[in-house]
């Protein structure tokens, strides 16, 4: 049988939390990139502002990454916690959380700045979630659990 404790349930909700930040996160690049096009034909051959649009969605601008990119990198992120193969290099090793206290402060960080501010209803329901993520956190530590439960995913 399955040893499932408190630690393994707040693993589970901080695990479902940022899969629904990923998903968030793509849902708001496609709406965004619904009212983005290329244009060519009403461009002059050199034209400064011709695809300002574009710009406004892939920009290494740091106000433009961040604000459009932030739910899928914090998705991205709070799943590799689990899911080593999304670990793209050892910088994540370095970003990610190794006890409760600092999964706790993510999944925190993760409602504030990836999640209340997108996508409108489904963007608060998911800041919630890792609201009560948080908490979970919090009390996990609070039981003795001083190391994350991994998750045994086969990605």
């Amino acid at each position: 049988m399955a040893n499932c404790d408190f630690a393994v349930i707040t693993s589970c909700l901080c695990f479902l939390a940022s899969a629904l930040t990923l998903i968030l996160g793509i849902v708001y690049v496609i709406l965004k990139l619904g009212h983005v096009h290329v244009g060519f034909r009403n461009c002059s051959f050199v034209e400064a502002e011709c695809n300002a649009q574009w710009r406004s969605a892939f920009s290494l601008a740091p106000n433009v990454l961040l604000t459009t990119w932030a739910p899928v990198l914090l998705g991205i992120l709070g799943l590799s916690v689990h899911v080593y193969s999304l670990r793209l290099n050892d910088f994540f090793t370095w970003l990610l959380p190794t006890n409760y206290v600092q999964y706790s402060f993510f999944m925190l960080a993760t409602a504030l700045f990836g999640n209340f501010g997108y996508c409108g209803q489904f963007g608060v329901i998911v800041g919630a979630l890792s609201v009560v993520s948080c908490a979970a956190c919090v009390a996990a530590r609070l039981t003795g659990e001083s190391c994350i439960k991994m998750l045994q995913t086969k990605w």
